[in-house]
């Protein structure tokens, strides 16, 4: 079919040019993907420098996301959710099914300050762990850095995190509460969008915008739909 087509292109114009790309990435399923510079490729870094990269200057983070939730691997729920996390270890979380709000936590130091919902104390567990696996430069600063070829591997009493070389994105993280495990894997990295004032740090931000968290039974699969960060004090909540 891809032969029959060609006959009806001519590379005399650039839109025929473009077409053509475009058939062939429909026949093949190879269109171009985006994916975060190589910056560091060729860095040699110290543990203090690749936390000061990597945190820059957020000290916040706002995010539309849909979780997925399976128990014993079988499905459980599934929520769309408007996270805010704060430093220092400060998450709101409100929950939606259908549009309507049916669980709002608020946490800060581990501790709940408000709860409301059906199965809060899974979300709340979940809460906490969501924030290491966002944060995951904090606490980690008397830690040990060991180097690989294609990765840093960081170590802590309880942490341990992966972190690819040339981009300092995460790549898996594992963390280790009241002797459980807790698994978390990062895929798919996505670039924040924002305007030049919003921007502070006045570069691209990119973040993994799928996570899965493995805690005892439950699995978290996690989708970013919307990200910010820093966003304006007061912001509303901004769930679509």
């Amino acid at each position: 079919m891809l032969k029959r087509l060609l006959k009806y292109f001519s590379f005399d114009t650039l839109s025929s040019a473009l077409l053509l790309f475009c058939a062939f990435a429909l026949f093949t399923g190879c269109a171009p993907k985006i994916a975060p510079p190589p910056l560091y490729r060729d860095v040699d870094l110290s543990l203090e420098k690749l936390i000061t990269i990597a945190q820059r200057d957020i000290n916040s983070i706002k995010a539309i996301v849909s979780i997925d939730i399976k128990e014993d691997n079988r499905q459980h729920s599934f929520v769309d959710a408007s996270l805010l996390l704060k430093k220092p270890r400060s998450i709101d979380m409100r929950l939606y099914k259908f549009g309507m709000l049916v669980g709002n936590f608020i946490i800060k130091d581990s501790i709940v300050l408000k709860s409301s919902g059906k199965g809060s104390g899974t979300f709340i567990k979940f809460g906490n762990e969501l924030y290491d696996s966002v944060f995951w430069w904090e606490r980690v600063e008397n830690g040990s850095l060991y180097k690989q070829r294609s990765r840093y591997i960081i170590r802590t009493e309880n942490r341990e995190i992966r972190i690819d070389r040339s981009t300092l994105l995460p790549i898996s993280q594992d963390i280790t509460v009241k002797n459980k495990k807790i698994h978390i894997k990062y895929n798919k990295p996505k670039k924040e969008v924002t305007e030049p004032l919003t921007n502070q740090s006045g570069t691209d931000f990119w973040y993994p915008s799928e996570l899965r968290l493995e805690m005892g039974s439950f699995t978290f699969n996690i989708r970013v739909k919307k990200l910010i960060t820093n966003p304006p004090p007061g912001e509303n909540d901004f769930r679509s």
